[in-house]
Order: structure tokens, then sequence, then C-alpha cells
């Protein structure tokens, strides 16, 4: 079976919030997505007949485990062991479900899709759930990265294009004077969006090829109507257009995945439609940017899967790693056993510059032991209030570089792109002592009530 956005609902639907009443894309979507901490699947959709909406796929891990196949425990040296593997097989085909429905000129018409408003004073409705498919006009290597697609009309939006790679590409067509073909991919296995959202480097493969490595399966692909750019033959919708040269227009406001609006509107290259392909029945793929929700836990995966191999290779006793969507992308906490006190702060400040982050932007990193729940933030502000010493086991480092968008840092005049802010970081030792001082580490035992893991209060409750 050829693993789909389809698959992957059939493997999770014990975990789906199925919502029967209507819904309406542009003031209530939003807002649903934000309150669940499970999947959930619109069956009705005011305005939209025929159509579902689907979030929320990926945000726990137990689903992120579902869609690699493995358990919570073992998700994160999985997912890095299949990284470390590199791209997988990939394979053209003739057709596909997403071609099952072919739209071009007057037909292929945005405000036909129902396209959600993720904030209220966004600036209008926006695809957050897009792969956008760009391919080198001199190697043929494609590039996919998640960029934002604000709506404009029926045939053309503005779209924020943020991956450096995808810059690098777009500027040789600029440099030409040509139209960039772009395809926008919406709805697929996760492990498709997991790798769209892959920061390492990977200047021979694309991120479909990773995507293959996910899954342990070839990748199908099909050719674009308007260009030779290749997309997942099994997708629910490829949106086809180009960008032309020289062109922009305003994008945004957009509510940030820290729940800012963090960047001003700006002029950003438009995308023009010439064909939307689909499935006869397909299903929009919504991802809600603000809110805790999958915005974060993608961004996220890849990279605590990438650190705890690089943590791991260094022999350090790390035990799991969690990107909390409450931290915003900006808190990276780690559980680890320490063998001496300075192992701890060496991996405070490998994590606080490690380059398996988007640039600059982690700011904040807590280390805790094997004892902590890492998923409680209760268990986390436990150890920080028992086991700190402000005057020793807190690092500060100023003047760096911080996240272009991160409304609590300044600015720096005349700073442009990436090189926009400048903050500081922060590393916290919440640990225990190492094993290195036995005596003074088992002082911090904690201590469990009678009974602990032997007693249940469900069994007392008729």
């Amino acid at each position: 079976m050829v693993s789909s956005l389809r698959t992957f609902l059939k493997n999770i639907q014990e975990e789906i919030i199925t919502i029967e009443k209507e819904v309406d894309p542009k003031t209530q979507v939003g807002d649903l997505c934000s309150q669940s901490d499970r999947p959930l699947l619109f069956k009705k959709v005011k305005g939209y007949p025929h159509w579902k909406i689907c979030d929320l796929l990926v945000k726990a891990r137990k689903t992120q485990a579902i869609a690699l196949g493995t358990t919570p425990d073992r998700l994160l040296p999985e997912l890095a062991r299949r990284l470390r593997k590199g791209p997988g097989e990939t394979r053209l085909v003739e057709e596909g479900p997403v071609k099952e429905k072919i739209l071009m000129g007057e037909k292929a018409d945005l405000t036909k899709i129902p396209i959600c408003m993720h904030s209220p004073k966004d600036g209008g409705p926006y695809i957050g759930s897009g792969m956008c498919v760009v391919k080198d006009p001199d190697t043929g290597i494609q590039n996919v990265a998640p960029h934002r697609f604000h709506v404009k009309s029926e045939s053309h939006g503005a779209i924020g294009v943020f991956s450096p790679h995808s810059w690098a590409i777009l500027r040789k067509y600029e440099e030409k004077k040509e139209p960039a073909p772009m395809a926008v991919v919406i709805g697929h296995h996760p492990c498709y969006e997991i790798a769209t959202n892959f920061h390492g480097p990977h200047e021979d493969f694309s991120e479909h090829d990773l995507a293959g490595a996910l899954l342990n399966e070839t990748v199908e692909l099909v050719k674009c109507e308007f260009s030779n750019i290749e997309v997942p033959a099994h997708a629910e919708i490829v949106i086809e257009g180009e960008i032309p040269p020289g062109v922009g227009e305003d994008e945004g406001p957009f509510g940030e995945f820290f729940n800012y609006y963090g960047s001003d509107v700006e002029k950003r290259q438009v995308f023009k439609v010439k064909a939307i392909t689909m499935r006869s029945d397909a299903i929009y793929r919504h991802l809600q940017a603000t809110g805790y929700t999958d915005h974060q836990s993608l961004c996220a995966l890849q990279a605590e899967a990438r650190l705890y191999d690089q943590l791991k290779n260094k022999g350090i006793l790390v035990h799991d790693i969690f990107i909390p969507p409450w931290g915003s992308l900006f808190v990276t906490i780690i559980k680890l056993t320490p063998q001496i006190e300075e192992e701890v702060k060496e991996v405070l400040l490998m994590t606080l510059f490690s380059p398996v982050f988007l640039p600059f932007i982690n700011k904040i990193v807590i280390a805790v032991d094997e004892d902590i729940d890492i998923y409680d933030a209760r268990d986390i502000f436990y150890s920080i209030a028992t086991r700190v010493n402000p005057a020793t086991d807190v690092t500060i480092i100023s003047g760096v570089l911080g996240f272009p968008t991160d409304c609590s840092i300044p600015k720096i005049p005349g700073g442009v792109g990436f090189l926009l802010r400048s903050g500081g970081k922060l590393g916290i030792n919440a640990t225990k002592p190492s094993l290195f001082r036995a005596e003074e580490r088992a002082k911090l035992e904690r201590i469990d009530p009678k009974g602990w893991g032997k007693v249940f209060l469900k069994d007392f409750i008729k």
C-alpha cells in the first residue's frame, strides 16, 4: 500500500475527533484547532459542500510515532536513524490520484478550496500546509519548503519564501528575468511534511527523496501540467503556478507560530495560479499557525531527532529531547544523566548554537535529569525550582543573532533577512549533581508517595 494522508488517517482513527456539525473555515476552524490536543476531522464545511478539513495530525508524540511506524519511546532514535540514512527512492509515474481532477483557466480557482483564516487580524485566508516545490534550473534538483501563502484572489496570492535554498533557486530565475515555476502540494502522509521541514544540507537530493527514506518506501511522483516540476502522485491537492520576476505584492499581516504578529506587511513574491489538480474527493489539510498546533511540532521534530543524534554521538547519556509547542520553538528541554558537571554546560552550549534549528531560533535550553517528565511543564519547573542555583547553574550569552521575527529582542539598525535582530541566549542546568558526585546526587533523589506505581485511583472509583 502506498502511504498517503488517507492511509495515515486510517492508522490514527482511534485518536481522531470527528466533527459532524458544520464549521466555518473563515471564523471557526482556527480556534477549534487551537483548542484540541487530538487530530480533528471536520466533515461539513460551510460554503464548501463535499469538502473535509483535517488538522493536528502530529501534534502529539503518539501520532508522530504512528507516522513513523514506531513507539513514542523509540521515536527520536528511529527518526534520527532514518535521517542519517539520507535519501530514499523515487520514481516517476504516468498517473496518480492527485490527477483525478485537473482544473485550468477560470476553473483553477483558489476560492473554491476551503482555505481557512488562522488569526483575527490576518490579511486574509492563508495556506499554511503548502509544501512548496521549486526546481533548480541548473541542476534539476528540487527543493521543498513550507512557505506561507496569502490568498489574494481566485487566481493569485502573495507568498512568503523563507527557505534560503528556495531563495537561491528563485534568484536564478530572477537574474534570467524568467518566471519561476512553483507547485504547492497540500495534504499527504505526515512523513512528507516532516521531510519538508528538514533544515540539514541536501544539495543533491530533495525532501521528497527524504520522505521515501522516512517511509521506507518508493515515492511515486507525477509531472505537473505546466512545468517540469515533479509532485507526489498520492497527494490531495497540487496548486501549480509561477512567480514572475520583479513583481511584488503586500503579504500579511499573519499571526506567527509564537502567537504574535511578528512581521510587518511587506512586498513578497506574487504566485500566479496556472492549474489545480486534486483527488475527486480531496481533503483539505489545514495547518493552523497560532495556538499550540502541528505548526510547532513539525518544525521541532526533525530538530529533536538530529540533536539527539549529535549528543549521543558525543557520548552524552541523553534520554529524550522535547521542543514543546508551548515554548514556541524558542525553548528546548533535554533529559540526560550528567556524568560530570562540565558536560552539562557543554550540552547547553552545543544546543544553543546547534545547526539543526532554524537560523538563530533556539534561545533557551533547560537540562533536566532522568527522573523528570519533560512533557509536563510542572515537572520541569519543579526541577528548576529545586535543583538550580542561579549563581552557578545559569549561563547567559549576550550579543548574538536572534530570530528575525522575535518581538522580545531589538532590531539591528540596517539589518536585513535573517540578520535582523540582536539578542541573547539562556542555558539552565536543572539536573542533579553528576554521577561523579554520587553522594550529593543521592540527596536529590525524589520522594514518591507510599504505593507509587502499585496502587491506582481509577481502581477505587466505581
